[in-house]
């Protein structure tokens, strides 16, 4: 098995071209409008949903306030597929659909946070269509005896990579998630270029990291505030030594920024997959030929 890292194309008005999500979470926001304490707009420029946090809320630009007039709430329902979180989901009755012309030479899509029972993905070159596949996203990963061949009723996967289809600079991907009769969801989608790390070695580990907390109420009693969970996944990795300096350099453009990374074309070979950023990367070198270090992966939520 291979890890692989999806560099990411950072997104704009300059990409996404359509999508049958309108942008009209709340009333856009007007110079000339004064809003009441607790009114929520949306900016047409950055794309995010804006909470007033004063009456008389006249003229004052949520964009680069400090928090003295506006609270930056999230990205827009559009857009928020793209804000680097999957809790975060974009979504629709029926249908959704994206439009992207990349800048870059993309190769890869990741999907995260699914609600749908297919996925959809076309290239356009112009008029002509040069690339249409359709995946079912049922989850035969929760098959595991004859009881839940039969009575365990029908789960859908939450999570889609592909790579290897034609989307080159200027090209169009046209994104259609449905989910018909339901409410289409998606957390994320990273487009871009598919980088090949190494070999998956034994001994790779999962650790599930919760950010729920213990708290107490007035009476002294115990609550737990459940505040949800990631994962810190640590792999080690067998890569020829001559291809270190690749693989450094793979790993310095990407930091700081978030990724898919996976171990396997479908996405969910392990659990060695997720939406996430590098936490820690040190590479020795064995001059004998093959070269194996431990790579340490933390996803968002």
């Amino acid at each position: 098995m291979e890890l692989n890292i999806i560099a990411p194309m950072l997104m704009s008005e300059a990409h996404l071209v359509a999508s049958n999500i309108p942008e009209d979470d709340h009333p856009a926001w007007d110079a000339g409008t004064t809003f009441t304490k607790g009114a929520k707009v949306i900016s047409p420029l950055s794309h995010r949903i804006y909470e007033s946090m004063q009456d008389g809320n006249i003229a004052h630009d949520p964009i680069g306030d400090d928090g003295t007039w506006w609270l930056d709430l999230r990205a827009t329902n559009r857009w928020s597929a793209f804000d680097n979180r999957r809790a975060n989901r974009a979504s629709r009755t029926d249908q959704i659909t994206y439009s992207i012309v990349p800048t870059m030479d993309c190769d890869a899509i990741s999907l995260f946070g699914l609600t749908a029972g297919t996925v959809r993905i076309e290239v356009w070159d112009g008029a002509s269509r040069i690339y249409d596949q359709s995946f079912v996203m049922v989850d035969k990963g929760r098959v595991v005896s004859a009881y839940t061949w039969f009575w365990g009723g029908i789960a859908y996967a939450r999570h889609k990579v592909l790579n290897g289809f034609p989307g080159y600079i200027g090209h169009r991907i046209d994104l259609t998630i449905s989910a018909p009769g339901a409410v289409a969801e998606v957390g994320h989608i990273i487009l871009g270029r598919n980088d090949l790390i190494g070999t998956v070695l034994n001994g790779a580990e999962v650790q599930h990291v919760s950010h729920s907390r213990k708290d107490y109420d007035s009476f002294g009693d115990e609550m737990l505030v459940r505040r949800g969970s990631t994962r810190k996944i640590t792999i080690p990795l067998q890569v020829p030594t001559i291809q270190a300096p690749r693989v450094m350099d793979v790993i310095a453009e990407v930091d700081g920024l978030v990724v898919s990374f996976y171990g396997s074309p479908d996405g969910g070979l392990y659990g060695i997959e997720g939406l996430g950023f590098v936490d820690d990367h040190t590479q020795p070198l064995d001059a004998a030929g093959d070269s194996v270090f431990t790579l340490v992966m933390k996803t968002l939520k």
